[in-house]
C-alpha cells in the first residue's frame, strides 16, 4: 500500500502554511485511541517557553546535600596523595626518576625519624626502599619480557624495534635498548637520594649528622688530610684490594636482587647513603678546620671522583637488574626450558658487565684519580 493510499494528505499544503506552525498526519486505518503523531515549529516551543517561564528541558533542582567531615578529609587526603604524580608527570623521563629518588629519600627520612627517632638511619634505608621498589620492579619485569624479542632494524634511515623472536646472535644496539631504561631509572635514583643526603648534613648540626648516619660511613673522630689520593701508594696492590672489596658488594647485590626483591634497591639506596656521607662529612670538616669555603671542597671533590662511582655504581646496577630478572624468569619460565635458557644466558652477560664496569671503575680510581684531583683543585 502507497503512501498515498494509506494517509489522507487532504490538508497537508494548507498545514504547512499554518500560521499557529501545526502540521499532523493521522492515517484515517488508526484507532481513534492511538496517538496522532505532530510536529511544532520551534517558534511556538519559544512561545510555550516564555509563557512557561523557563526551558522546557529544566529539570528540578536537587537540594544539596551537605558533606560531611570524612568526606572532606577523604578529598583532603586524596588530593595530597595525588598531587606528587601530577607534578611528576610535568617531567622528562630523566627528571622523573630524580624527582622520586630526592621525594623517597625525603619521605623516607621523615618517617625514620618520626617512627624511630634512636636509629633513624637504618630505618630511613628500609622506608626508601619500599618507596622506590614499585618503579624498578615494573621496569624489571617490562625487560625480562623483552629479552630476546626485541630487534632494531634501520629502514631508510629510520630507526625502527621490532617485537618477536630474534636470533641467537648478541647485539651490543639490542642490549643497550633493553637495559637502557632500568640504567637510567637506577641511577636519576641514586642521584636524588645523594643530593639529599648532601643538602641536609650541609644544613643540620654535625650533632644530628653523626645521629642519623652513624651507621652509613660518618666517623666522629675524622681528621681530613691535606694529602687526599694515593700518591706514593703501591697501586697494582691497592688496586687488588679495591676491586676485591667492590666484587664483593657487586655480588652480595646480585644475592640479594635473586633472593629479596627490595635487596637490589637497598644496595643502590646504601651506595648513595654511604658516598653522600663520607664525601659530604670530610668536605664539612675540612672547611672548618682549615678555614676553607664548603663549596671549595665539595665540589672538585665530587668531580674527582664523579668518573670512577658512576662506573662502579652502573656495575652495581647491572649486577642487581641480572639478579631481578633471573629471579623473575625461574618464576616464569619454568616450564618453558628454551626461554629459560635464553635468560640465563642474559643474566650471565649481564654480570660480565658489571664485572667489566667495575675493573674499569676501580683502575679510574686507583690511577686517574689524583691527576683529577689536581686539575679540579686547582680550578676552584
Amino acid at each position: 500500500m502507497g503512501l498515498k493510499n494509506k494517509y489522507n494528505l487532504k490538508f497537508i499544503n494548507e498545514s504547512i502554511n499554518d500560521s499557529k506552525g501545526l502540521l499532523k498526519y493521522k492515517d484515517n486505518n488508526t484507532p481513534k485511541d492511538k496517538k496522532t503523531f505532530g510536529y511544532v515549529k520551534p517558534m511556538s516551543i519559544s512561545n510555550q517557553a516564555k509563557k512557561l517561564g523557563k526551558p522546557l528541558n529544566t529539570l528540578p533542582k536537587k537540594p544539596r546535600t551537605k558533606i560531611t567531615f570524612k568526606q572532606i578529609l577523604y578529598l583532603i587526603i586524596t588530593y595530597f596523595k595525588e598531587l606528587p604524580t601530577k607534578f611528576a608527570n610535568d617531567l622528562p623521563y630523566g627528571l622523573k626518576s630524580l624527582y622520586y629518588g630526592i621525594l623517597g629519600c625525603m619521605v623516607g627520612f621523615g618517617f625514620a625519624i618520626l617512627l624511630f627517632p634512636e636509629n633513624p638511619g637504618i630505618f630511613a634505608i628500609l622506608f626508601i626502599t619500599v618507596f622506590l621498589t614499585p618503579f624498578i620492579q615494573r621496569q624489571i619485569k617490562y625487560n625480562e619480557l623483552m629479552i630476546g624479542r626485541t630487534e632494531q632494524v634501520r629502514k631508510k634511515g629510520v630507526t625502527l624495534v621490532k617485537f618477536g623472536m630474534k636470533s641467537e646472535k648478541f647485539s651490543f644496539k639490542d642490549f643497550f635498548l633493553e637495559n637502557k631504561g632500568i640504567l637510567k631509572t637506577y641511577l636519576y635514583f641514586f642521584i636524588g637520594v645523594m643530593l639529599v643526603i648532601i643538602s641536609l648534613i650541609a644544613v643540620v648540626p654535625q650533632e644530628t649528622s653523626s645521629h642519623l648516619f652513624n651507621d652509613q660511613g660518618w666517623e666522629k673522630n675524622l681528621i681530613p688530610s691535606k694529602n687526599l689520593g694515593f700518591e706514593n701508594v703501591d697501586k697494582p696492590t691497592l688496586l687488588r684490594s679495591i676491586f676485591t672489596n667492590n666484587l664483593s658488594v657487586l655480588l652480595v647485590a646480585f644475592i640479594l636482587a635473586l633472593v629479596f626483591p627490595l635487596g637490589a634497591v637497598m644496595i643502590i639506596v646504601w651506595n648513595a647513603i654511604y658516598w653522600g656521607v663520607v664525601f659530604t662529612q670530610y668536605a664539612l670538616i675540612y672547611s672548618s678546620m682549615y678555614g676553607v669555603g664548603f663549596l671549595a671542597i665539595l665540589v672538585p671533590l665530587l668531580l674527582s671522583v664523579s668518573i670512577h662511582m658512576i662506573l662502579e655504581i652502573i656495575s652495581y646496577f647491572f649486577a642487581a637488574v641480572s639478579g631481578n630478572i633471573l629471579a623473575i624468569g625461574i618464576i616464569k619460565e619454568k616450564h618453558n626450558p628454551d626461554r629459560m635458557m635464553t635468560i640465563i644466558r642474559y643474566c650471565i652477560i649481564l654480570l660480565l658487565f658489571a664485572l667489566g664496569f667495575l675493573f674499569i671503575g676501580v683502575f679510574t680510581e686507583v690511577y686517574l684519580f689524583d691527576v683529577l684531583k689536581n686539575i679540579f683543585f686547582s680550578i676552584f
